[in-house]
């Protein structure tokens, strides 16, 4: 009971905080900074994830090789994906240092970079989901066998080196305390203590035989203390959130320690109550396993998730595919640039903070049914400095 009314609390706190989700009826206008279109790169392989280095010099951007088939439907290609490795110039735009950084990979989405060295990871780690589900091989052939599933979360350094990862299938720790396979394991966060978060989206695996479980998806917490015994796939610590029909995706951790996540389950092919869902979490809720209503519901299919400070982005890539807009206090907005520009697909972003005060906001963009020809885009914007001002 004591978890309950915490929970409840917090809901109520997040209503207070962020607005009710009085903002239900969708996205109707446009923030009032604009953002400055600073670069649009075509040299990918349906980019989905980007992140920047612990300091800034370089982002590392997710090819997730989707298999780019109209007409075999919305599959990761089985080892296609790779990592590619670009330098941050003094002007705000990339420029590209190693193509395939890490290639073999499947389904490579998300990423996050750690704050807090273990003895396996030392701090600056890039940490990665791989999803692995709905899977075909290169020439569109449908993997149907379970046994070939391997979802994980693969680290890695800036140098490439792949230092460990952390297995996501039913028999690992982490199959054994949600009682599903990670199927779609999407994105991942740490907070400031090092702890590692992951929204799994949870579909794909009806289409195995057998049917893998998968249940609409949920959310992860692995405690810092557990990660280099997950790594040696031991039983350790870490708690779980089940998001029935949801299909979590994108998350992040707020200045404030709250642990935010968005739905996308329509998109997905899932009722998802919320119907584009912008959720906060705490660590109670975590140790009670409860989900608290969403603060923010209507919003379409929301995908990527960062923050600007303290205002709130998401990306949507169904009804408007834009960047979402949430100031604390105030209705989400979608974002708006200094020239005109159309996104296809922005999927899981990456923001940081520039010397000057602006924003540099990276978007990569998955076409989903896009050929592999190495020229879909990834986006960089550059936020006002008094972006975060409201």
């Amino acid at each position: 009971m004591k978890h309950k009314i915490a929970s409840l609390i917090a809901a109520s706190m997040v209503a207070a905080l962020f607005g009710p989700s009085a903002y239900a009826d969708g996205l109707d206008s446009v923030y009032a900074k604009k953002g400055q279109v600073l670069q649009r790169l075509k040299a990918f392989d349906n980019p989905e994830g980007a992140i920047f280095s612990a300091d800034g010099k370089h982002v590392f951007i997710s090819n997730s090789a989707e298999l780019g088939m109209p007409d075999k439907g919305f599959h990761w290609t089985h080892k296609g994906g790779y990592i590619s490795k670009l330098a941050v110039q003094s002007d705000g735009t990339l420029k590209m240092v190693n193509e395939k950084l890490i290639t073999g990979l499947t389904g490579p989405l998300g990423m996050a970079v750690s704050n807090h060295a273990t003895h396996k990871f030392p701090k600056g780690t890039i940490f990665l989901a791989e999803a692995w589900a709905p899977l075909a091989e290169a020439d569109g052939t449908e993997v149907k066998d379970p046994s070939v599933l391997d979802p994980k979360i693969v680290a890695f350094n800036e140098s490439g080196k792949v230092l460990g990862s952390i297995k996501l299938g039913a028999s690992s720790p982490a199959g054994k305390v949600s009682g599903v396979t990670a199927t779609l394991a999407n994105a991942l966060a740490f907070d400031k203590d090092g702890n590692l978060y992951l929204a799994d989206t949870g579909i794909g695996g009806g289409l195995f035989n057998p049917p893998v479980v998968a249940k609409g998806g949920g959310v992860y917490m692995f405690p810092l203390s557990s990660l280099d015994d997950l790594a040696d796939n031991k039983d350790a610590p870490l708690s779980y959130i089940a998001v029935p029909d949801g299909g979590p995706d994108g998350i992040e951790v707020a200045p404030d320690g709250a642990i935010h996540f968005n739905t996308v389950g329509q998109a997905a092919g899932l009722k998802d109550p919320a119907m584009g869902g912008q959720y906060r979490l705490t660590k109670e809720d975590f140790k009670s396993g409860t989900l608290p209503a969403p603060f923010n519901t209507g919003l379409g299919a929301l995908d990527g998730l960062d923050f600007a400070g303290a205002i709130r982005l998401d990306t949507e890539i169904v009804k408007t595919n834009s960047v979402v807009v949430t100031p604390p206090f105030s209705k989400p907005q979608m974002l708006g640039y200094d020239q005109e520009i159309k996104l296809a697909g922005p999927a899981d972003i990456a923001v940081r903070k520039q010397a000057d005060g602006s924003y540099l906001l990276v978007i990569p963009e998955l076409a989903a049914t896009s050929p592999n020809n190495k020229d879909n885009p990834v986006t960089v914007i550059r936020l006002p400095a008094d972006f975060d001002k409201f």
